[in-house]
């Protein structure tokens, strides 16, 4: 538990100041790829979000500036090209909608008692996502993830890239 709060304060701290920055500056924070081997992309991603094997936090900005840090659980689309959340109102939607980015730290850990490889006793991703804000595509999104509870009030976010933990 320990080390989810340090990703977590390591990820808010790392977009302080990055409402200024676009989507791709994100990507460009970390110049090197340290636990490429203990990273997980691609459909494990997708399945470890959608059974709820991962703690998540999701990175924002605050308008002026300060990082905000939030825990949520957020869907997978059937294309597997966006998530989505179901926000109640708070600040972490209107930095969303705002801003139109956010980051996503996906990170899940195993006991060294129970783990096969001591090398994957953490493991995990950052996902860069765009908000989207057309309603065609917020339409589309809706109607095709309507059996994963995509409604009218649904924050859709497309996936820009999916990076290693660290």
């Amino acid at each position: 538990m320990k080390r989810f709060f340090i990703v977590l304060l390591v990820t808010a701290v790392g977009i302080t100041g990055i409402s200024a920055q676009s989507v791709d500056s994100i990507s460009k924070a970390s110049t090197g790829i340290y636990y490429g081997k203990t990273s997980i992309a691609g459909e494990d991603l997708w399945k470890a979000l959608e059974t709820y094997e991962c703690a998540i936090s999701v990175a924002t900005v605050n308008a002026d500036g300060t990082p905000n840090a939030a825990v949520a659980i957020p869907g997978v689309t059937a294309d597997r090209a966006y998530l989505f959340f179901g926000l109640a109102p708070n600040q972490t939607g209107i930095n969303i909608r705002e801003r139109k980015f956010a980051v996503v730290t996906a990170y899940s850990y195993t006991s060294p008692s129970k783990a096969v490889d001591k090398k994957m006793l953490s493991i995990g991703a950052r996902i860069i996502l765009e908000y989207v804000s057309d309603p065609v595509t917020i339409a589309r999104l809706i109607e095709e993830n309507k059996d994963k509870k995509a409604s009218a009030s649904t924050i859709f976010m497309k996936i820009v890239k999916v990076l290693p933990i660290g």
